[in-house]
């Protein structure tokens, strides 16, 4: 079990919100236990989800976000919104999309509420991380008002760019993932 913590990009400050962390675990079986806590969330909109199925767009809302990079520049992305809908996409480099992508099994997502936290814990069916070599953790938080801040491990531009190759910081291939120096 390893806990990330993600930080703003510069340019995206968040109005209230103070904290999101991603616990990130591999469950027996080998399913992947995302559990991302967002911290003085009181003004976080979260849309209200459509029987936890797969939706485009969730991107501009309040979204939790996983990449995980293949090889040879292949990647997929996994948008949650705390609601329990999800998306996912294959890229064949570089934000240039190859399609939808199915998995299997859908993802599971769990969403709780508090006065001051949200917890969103997605289950990620174990044969997702075949050939998996690293992962971005991410989120788009968007506060009252229309506001919105761009979270990431790692911001390697001066715009924000949850594809950029260099914020796959988390690396596969050890028991446990381990962050990039």
């Amino acid at each position: 079990m390893q806990t990330y913590r993600l930080k703003p990009h510069p340019k995206t400050p968040p109005l209230e919100v103070s904290a999101i962390s991603v616990t990130m675990m591999r469950l027996m079986g080998g399913d992947l236990l995302l559990r991302y806590r967002i911290n003085n969330s009181s003004k976080v909109v979260v849309p209200r989800g459509y029987a936890h199925r797969s939706q485009d767009d969730l991107w501009r809302r309040t979204c939790l976000e996983f990449f995980i990079y293949e090889q040879n520049g292949r990647y997929r992305e996994f948008n949650f919104a705390p609601a329990g809908d999800w998306a996912a996409f294959q890229f064949a480099s570089y934000r240039k999309l190859a399609g939808d992508y199915v998995p299997e099994t859908a993802p599971q997502i769990d969403f709780q509420r508090g006065p001051q936290v949200i917890t969103a814990t997605v289950r990620l069916p174990a044969r997702l991380l075949d050939g998996v070599k690293s992962a971005a953790l991410c989120a788009v938080i968007e506060e009252e008002g229309g506001h919105h801040s761009l979270w990431s491990l790692v911001h390697c531009r001066d715009e924000p760019d949850f594809h950029d190759p260099m914020s796959f910081a988390i690396r596969f291939g050890q028991s446990t993932p381990k962050p990039r120096k």
